[in-house]
């Protein structure tokens, strides 16, 4: 009855004026909750040559793109370990059969955290495109947040945003709540904290309760993307576009001294019967160099230690005698 009671308080109490926050936006909002420890994705890369320009934005629409024949086949897979720490590998393939006999090259990461790619103009476009793929497929939207701060974005994880006077005021009426479950003499000598008798205590309660859960930054706003209602994220170097119904990432630009990197997400999926996807996503990188990678599948699934080991080692024996020296583009790991 306790829950019952202080999740439909929260629910009545933030529902006013809700402004989301950087992080709850790269939540992927619009996908379940994740009941398993490892995820992969395996995405088509190749380079493109951009049409015409698209409304609003320095890349050319997905349809106008022009095929330079090259691709490129990718599968990365996340293992959750403890904390922010991840287990991350990445392999490229021959074909799109994704195939451990067509393995080209292969690297791995046993404590991938959001430090582990550098803030250096080198390594960013590795470090925005992976956060952005983790947000995608492991509904977590503190490891960009987290990246952006070594990059100097002036944004803060919702643990650093938390409204803790309105945290400590339910956690006052949770206790209250406790004992006057246990004894009904307790209401006659136990004060409730959301009903002072002082006025102006009343006052700041009432105050307390319309207010956020979160310390509003001034960084997401409501707004329209095209025409169509939309989070608008801006936030020093980095801005970002959101959908209102959905909370699926449309856009993302970050600005640097070398160039804009900028990620369009376009035609959503359901890519595996219960997590939507993009199924194009276009990046131009620094240099202005435009790519598309094809989302082909995500999967989600429970893994063991040994099951990864046995995948690591099943990569090695099949890249024996193969040349693994490995150019990849400059966002990927």
């Amino acid at each position: 009855m306790i829950k019952v009671l202080l999740a439909s308080l929260f629910l009545v109490t933030t529902a006013r004026a809700y402004v989301p926050t950087v992080e709850s936006l790269f939540r992927q909002g619009s996908n379940p909750d994740l009941i398993s420890n490892g995820v992969s994705v395996s995405m088509v890369v190749k380079k493109v040559i951009p049409g015409e320009r698209a409304e609003g934005s320095t890349v050319a629409d997905v349809s106008l793109l022009a095929d330079d024949k090259s691709e490129s086949f990718y599968k990365l897979f996340l293992t959750k370990a403890s904390g922010d720490t991840i287990k991350v590998a990445q392999a490229r393939f021959g074909d799109r059969s994704f195939s451990e006999k067509t393995i080209r090259h292969k690297i791995y990461y046993p404590n991938f955290t959001p430090y582990t790619v550098k803030a250096n103009v080198e390594q960013i476009e590795k470090g925005i495109f992976f956060s952005l793929i983790h947000s995608l497929t492991m509904n977590n939207g503190s490891h960009l947040v987290s990246y952006l701060k070594t990059l100097g974005v002036p944004v803060k994880l919702n643990n650093d945003l938390i409204n803790r006077s309105k945290v400590e005021l339910l956690a006052d009426y949770k206790r209250y709540l406790t004992v006057i479950s246990k004894s009904r003499s307790a209401r006659e000598t136990e004060a409730n904290p959301l009903k002072p008798e002082d006025p102006a205590a009343r006052t700041r309660v009432e105050q307390l309760l319309k207010e956020s859960m979160y310390v509003d930054q001034g960084q997401v706003k409501l707004g329209r993307d095209e025409g169509d209602m939309a989070w608008l994220v801006t936030a020093g170097a980095f801005e970002a576009v959101v959908s209102y119904k959905d909370r699926e990432v449309k856009r993302v630009r970050f600005k640097s001294a070398a160039g804009d990197l900028e990620i369009l997400c376009e035609d959503y999926w359901l890519a595996n019967g219960t997590h939507r996807m993009p199924k194009t996503i276009i990046l131009r990188n620094f240099s202005g160099v435009t790519y598309q990678i094809e989302v082909s599948s995500l999967r989600h699934y429970t893994e063991s230690g040994d099951d990864l080991v046995k995948r690591l080692r099943s990569w090695d024996e099949n890249l024996k005698g193969k040349d693994t020296g490995d150019v990849r583009p400059e966002f990927l790991l």
